[in-house]
């Protein structure tokens, strides 16, 4: 009988001293000093385990060494409107995990980002919740970074109201106007970066007639004394613009340098845009897009994107738009006596096996319906000229085994209608137009005008 007591209380104190190695094997915790910054400081190149709880603060936490990072259950609470939650800047290998972000009340709607994240190489950020940080800025913004990774994040209500000023460059816009702006993960002039496995949701400024007199959306603030050449006539005359529905869930810009980029598994509710794309060599698949103005975009000096095994369900505008912006270029001197700028040209594109369903569902058709625009609006699948007549166009396109399913036609109910024109709209006349875009083996069913403006024949 001893010997089993014996037995039983050497278990137990085995059973302790291991349960005490597991609590230490997290290493340094915020719980051991007076801040989450003077943690990382006095531990460089360690993570840092932020246990359960909230943990205000009110100042930048600036991450500044290679390896270092933060991981654990907490909630980090950012009471300062101007400030970032978290910086990271000018290193490597840093991780950030499982943590929850957020904003205090009074703070939410903000210009600054969650996670800034600039001039990094190896960093990875996983598992976070990301809540209420509400900014025209970015949610997550990584700038001049390599090799980075953003994966199984929940980003929630990354909007806010803002004014979006085109005036810096009035030969093109010169005007601005309010806006509700906004976008969960912002790349730009970075290699190598993937996002995948993220949930990226907005439920608090949706695109509804109320809001939009609510917060006088669209509603030029400057007006120029002539319009520039990307501003629409009737905006120009009218004062007000109905393209007041900005940002995107994800949003990979830069096109001059940004390259090499996985879009995948990543689900979008309630954006302007799913995904917004000028960037080369990008593989953007296994995505559902639920209730958004444009499914996708991929302009301004997109080449080389692979578009491929998509949902895209109830868009409103486009469901998915390649055309060259005002950012593409051919062969372009920096300067006088400079060596030339390489072309920065959109085409070699594939979009492949994709889905398109209940279009004009998305909550915005009321804002794009029945309109006489300048670009052909409310198609599924839309290949347009570029927006200025010097763009290089758009070439070199395959477009293959893509289903474009017409909700409208399931039901003979007055208030469930086909609401997109075409299935596809291939722009052949308006210059610059797509060059060599071939159509094959696709199940498009017709819209109000038909399958296509053109013969797939």
């Amino acid at each position: 009988m001893r010997a089993k007591f014996v037995g039983i209380v050497s278990v137990c104190l085995l059973t302790i001293c291991c349960s005490g190695v597991r609590a230490s094997s997290f290493g340094p915790s915020v719980a051991d000093y007076g801040s989450i910054q003077e943690a990382i400081d006095k531990n460089p190149g360690l993570m840092v385990y932020v246990p359960a709880g909230d943990h205000e603060i009110d100042t930048t936490i600036q991450i500044r060494k290679d390896g270092s990072g933060l991981f654990g259950p907490g909630r980090i609470v950012q009471k300062n409107k101007d400030q970032h939650i978290i910086d990271i800047d000018g290193v490597k290998d840093v991780r950030l995990s499982d943590l929850t972000l957020t904003r205090a009340e009074g703070s939410q709607d903000t210009e600054l980002a969650g996670i800034n994240v600039e001039r990094s190489e190896g960093v990875e950020i996983r598992g976070l919740r990301i809540i209420e940080n509400r900014s025209p800025r970015g949610c997550i913004v990584v700038a001049n970074c390599k090799e980075m990774r953003i994966d199984e994040c929940t980003i929630r209500n990354y909007k806010t109201m803002t004014i979006d000023d085109r005036t810096n460059n009035p030969e093109l816009s010169g005007y601005a106007f309010r806006s509700v702006d906004g976008t969960g993960i912002k790349v730009h002039h970075s290699q190598g970066i993937e996002i995948v496995g993220n949930r990226i949701i907005e439920d608090r400024y949706l695109p509804t007639k109320e809001v939009r007199d609510e917060y006088k959306l669209g509603d030029l603030t400057i007006k120029p004394e002539k319009p520039g050449r990307l501003m629409p006539q009737d905006v120009f005359d009218t004062g007000y613009t109905n393209n007041w529905h900005q940002g995107a869930a994800v949003q990979v810009s830069g096109p001059e340098d940004t390259d090499r980029i996985l879009i995948r598994g990543n689900y979008y509710e309630n954006a302007a845009q799913g995904m917004d794309i000028h960037a080369d060599h990008v593989i953007i698949s296994n995505n559902l897009i639920y209730h958004a103005m444009i499914g996708m975009k991929a302009m301004h000096g997109a080449k080389n994107v692979l578009i491929d095994g998509n949902q895209f369900v109830a868009a409103d505008l486009w469901g998915l738009l390649l055309m060259p912006g005002s950012a593409s270029h051919g062969d372009q001197p920096e300067a006088e006596n400079e060596v030339t700028k390489a072309p920065n040209i959109d085409g070699g594109t594939i979009v492949s096996n994709n889905l398109f369903s209940d279009f004009g569902y998305g909550g915005q058709n009321w804002n794009w319906a029945d309109r006489q625009p300048e670009y052909p609006e409310q198609n599924v699948i839309a290949i347009l000229f570029g927006q200025l007549e010097e763009n290089p166009p758009l070439r070199t396109v395959l477009i293959t085994g893509n289903l474009v399913y017409n909700s409208g036609a399931e039901s003979e109910e007055d208030d469930i209608e086909t609401r997109y024109n075409y299935a596809l709209y291939l722009e052949e006349e308006r210059q610059p137009a797509p060059v060599s875009i071939k159509v094959v083996n696709n199940h498009f069913e017709p819209g109000k005008k038909g399958v296509s403006n053109v013969d797939l024949e």
